[in-house]
């Protein structure tokens, strides 16, 4: 992304739905939400830009799930389709929804936090 700072982040959640749509259509929703996180990097290497870390960490947490627990390959994927279409159900500048979207997917579906 080659904005300038003030249009980086109205940028990436532009993005953020776009890849939300290709998620929902791909074959492989995984091959997605990789470049969910590779494009999120990009933004957090930019500067401080709210819930962007928690969009790497939501994405990193279901990549994971596959990754380290193939025999639930399947639910995993499946969870990444929900959290697409939740993203796309949502207004991403609404900060309270947005806010509750992440609390709801890294704490209470990848307990994110808990040891």
């Amino acid at each position: 992304m080659s904005s300038s700072d003030d249009e980086v982040w109205p940028a990436y959640l532009e993005h953020t739905r776009e890849l939300a749509g290709q998620l929902l259509r791909a074959d492989d929703p995984y091959d997605v939400a990789l470049q969910f996180m590779g494009d999120t990097i990009e933004v957090i290497a930019t500067g401080d830009y709210e819930y962007a870390v928690s969009m790497y960490n939501l994405w990193g947490d279901l990549t994971d799930w596959v990754e380290l627990k193939p025999a639930e390959e399947d639910l995993a994927k499946a969870e990444m389709v929900r959290a697409a279409r939740e993203w796309l159900a949502l207004n991403p500048r609404d900060s309270d929804a947005v806010r509750r979207y992440f609390a709801h997917w890294l704490h209470d579906v990848s307990h994110h936090d808990q040891p």
